[in-house]
């Protein structure tokens, strides 16, 4: 089970690593997963927690527009994670 913890926050931090990376464009994904990973665990599990609240909140935002909304949002993140 610990394992499984493990596994998903790391699959967690690479994600928000490349939400980030799309954002700044300055940086790739590999150089901010880096980044996160040297700062301390609890660092790293706010930075991540928070990129992952901001991207549900904006999910909810964009369904409060409908399908448009949400295609638009699908979009953007996909955009993003290139």
């Amino acid at each position: 089970m610990p394992a499984l913890i493990i596994r998903f926050a790391l699959l967690c931090r690479t994600v928000a690593a490349m939400l980030i990376a799309g954002v700044l464009r300055r940086q790739d994904d590999a150089e901010v997963e880096m980044k996160i990973a040297a700062r301390p665990l609890r660092e790293q599990a706010l930075i991540t927690g928070l990129v992952l609240i901001a991207l549900f909140i904006s999910a909810l935002l964009a369904a409060q527009f409908g399908l448009w909304g949400l295609l638009i949002y699908a979009g953007l993140i996909v955009y993003l994670a290139r």
